[in-house]
């Protein structure tokens, strides 16, 4: 893959001059997986485009998601065919353009009886949605990536794996496969490295302050530099707003902006220190009911997954969301309502509030509900707005995803808008068949095999796991980036080589940037004292952090803990 300048802090301020100095065909408000992929998409369409994002590229709702590529089964019980073929193309293209930081996940379904939820209809199920989605695997090159054929468990094979289950009587289950996302932010990254390879000027920590509109024409965006204090404009025949669930809250920052009122709903999911397996998730059923469903085999269900290789990730738990996207908090009220909730739906786990080591939270489009309702009513497709058609302001395209899921799909929409508006006519995508940064690769196994030949008896199996998956084919500007190769960041597995790379190589501008997002250090659980120490004194000597600087970092990454709100990711110096 051909190298591109890196995304390093001399590259930030080349980046700035080209923004101020420029003018684009399109300019993407927005950091996380929908804006990265237009931004993508509009590059490889040859237009000349240009990304701002108020805080760190992936910081919001796309790094807290709950990590999972749905394939649409759940969509078999409401009878929307098109949003199920929709679901599982966007999975198999995101393993197909990421190989590396995604992969298939089974998810064991357990059934009950002989009637709706029972063993043999779910297998009929099964028959359907394989009918419907026969094509799943097609133009993927490495058969491990693909989405097998699902199955049936004997009562036995289900309380093998889960025996917490047998006071429930189950007659077995049903398993079939979706994908999981092994690190949402460094997967919206590759997307935006992928971006700026095709031509593309990004910049984070740049916040979107003021419309620029003449004639009834948005014609730019005024924005702040949050790290450097400069404010300027940027120049663009067309404006995407893809900050997602912030898009309401963003125009109602802005004079002359449109108003927009979009249901919200707030998606949590948590991580717990304990693994059921290490192999299959498991979905249990809540006592909430699916009022969308055409064809219910009962109430809604969570899901428990693995994580990290010795946790369990759950969700989700969803509330209508009425406040400002910028104001989005946990509260412990919460967090106590959805351990009895889990509680409720296994009993066996006797899940206890201490066991929470990390909670992702964030905003979703939703359907029509009453604040308060339990049983909720969900968003069903990703919402799209040209304001020409409904503000008479030309040039604005809003998209905001239904989830992560669909975010390439978002992306190529309002790119087809966009591009319509500056070329009169709209060419293919190619960003549903081409690899991401770093994803150009035969197989994991392979770049497995080429890091532990050019480090021999150097790296841990568990470092050269997470250096392929992190970085895929990219990984020789990691282990090259200066460090000896095998030094690692006090009592932790990362790599001083891999701090020093976020910085210097990926924008990383803060110590959580660097620790929650480039490396993925917390999002198991609070990373010890002595690494979160180590990072910072890296991070500050790379940086030029004075002592004061950095123990606020320090205390920054700290308070990320259980939960990292949108308000506390703005830079240290501004706080």
């Amino acid at each position: 893959m051909t190298r591109e300048p890196s995304l390093g802090a001399t590259t930030r301020a080349a980046y700035l001059a080209r923004l101020a100095d420029e003018t684009f065909d399109v300019l993407v408000i927005g950091g996380g997986i929908g804006a990265a992929c237009a931004a993508w998409d509009a590059a490889l369409r040859g237009l000349k485009v240009a990304l701002v994002e108020r805080l760190d590229f992936c910081s919001g709702t796309s790094a807290h998601s709950f990590k999972i590529l749905h394939g649409g089964i759940r969509y078999l019980q409401h009878l929307d065919l098109q949003r199920l073929r929709e679901s599982c193309h966007e999975r198999g293209s995101f393993l197909r353009i990421a190989p590396h930081l995604t992969h298939p996940l089974p998810i064991a379904v357990p059934t009950f009886g002989y009637a709706m939820q029972s063993r043999w209809l779910l297998g009929v199920a099964f028959g359907v949605l394989e009918t419907l989605t026969l094509d799943r695997n097609r133009g993927l090159e490495d058969a491990d990536r693909g989405i097998p054929a699902p199955y049936l468990l004997s009562r036995r094979e289900l309380l093998d794996k889960f025996p917490g289950f047998e006071s429930a009587n189950p007659t077995g289950a049903g398993v079939f496969y979706d994908g999981q996302i092994k690190n949402p932010p460094r997967a919206v990254l590759a997307v935006i490295r992928a971006a700026t390879q095709a031509g593309a000027a990004v910049a984070n920590y740049c916040e979107a302050a003021r419309l620029l509109i003449h004639d009834q024409k948005v014609v730019g965006v005024e924005v702040n530099d949050l790290l450097g204090g400069a404010r300027f404009e940027i120049r663009a025949a067309v404006t995407i707003n893809a900050t997602g669930p912030f898009a309401p809250s963003l125009f109602g920052r802005m004079d002359k902006a449109p108003q927009m009122k979009v249901p919200l709903s707030r998606d949590m999911a948590i991580v717990v220190r304990r693994q059921l397996d290490s192999k299959i998730a498991l979905m249990v059923q809540t006592k909430y009911a699916d009022p969308d469903a055409v064809l219910s085999r009962g109430n809604r269900h969570i899901i428990l997954a693995p994580w990290r290789g010795k946790y369990t990730l759950i969700g989700v738990n969803s509330r209508v969301y009425t406040d400002n996207a910028y104001d989005l908090v946990v509260t412990e009220a919460e967090l106590e309502d959805f351990v009895a909730e889990i509680n409720g739906a296994y009993p066996a786990l006797a899940l206890k509030r201490d066991d929470i080591a990390v909670v992702n939270a964030g905003l979703l489009p939703f359907g029509e509900n009453d604040p308060g309702s339990k049983d909720l009513s969900f968003g069903k497709r990703s919402v799209i707005i040209d304001h020409e058609a409904t503000d008479g302001l030309k040039g604005l395209v809003t998209g905001m995803s239904i989830r992560w899921t669909m975010g390439r799909l978002l992306g190529q929409r309002v790119v087809d808008i966009a591009e319509r508006k500056v070329r009169q006519s709209v060419s293919r995508s190619r960003t549903d068949r081409t690899p991401v940064w770093g994803g150009d690769i035969p197989s994991r196994a392979a770049v497995e095999q080429q890091i532990r030949t050019a480090v021999p008896n150097g790296l841990t199996p568990e470092q050269i796991s997470r250096v392929s998956c992190s970085y895929g084919g990219d990984w020789r500007s990691v282990i090259a980036s200066g460090a000896d190769s095998t030094q690692r960041v006090a009592d932790s597995d990362y790599l001083v080589a891999e701090v020093q790379h976020a910085v210097r190589r990926e924008m990383a501008a803060t110590l959580t940037d660097v620790m929650m997002r480039r490396l993925d250090m917390g999002t198991g659980e609070r990373p010890t004292p002595a690494t979160v120490e180590a990072c910072a004194s890296l991070v500050a000597a790379e940086l030029g952090w004075d002592a004061a600087r950095r123990s606020r970092e320090i205390e920054r990454v700290n308070a990320s803990y259980p939960f990292a709100s949108p308000g506390s990711q703005l830079p240290v110096s501004l706080s």
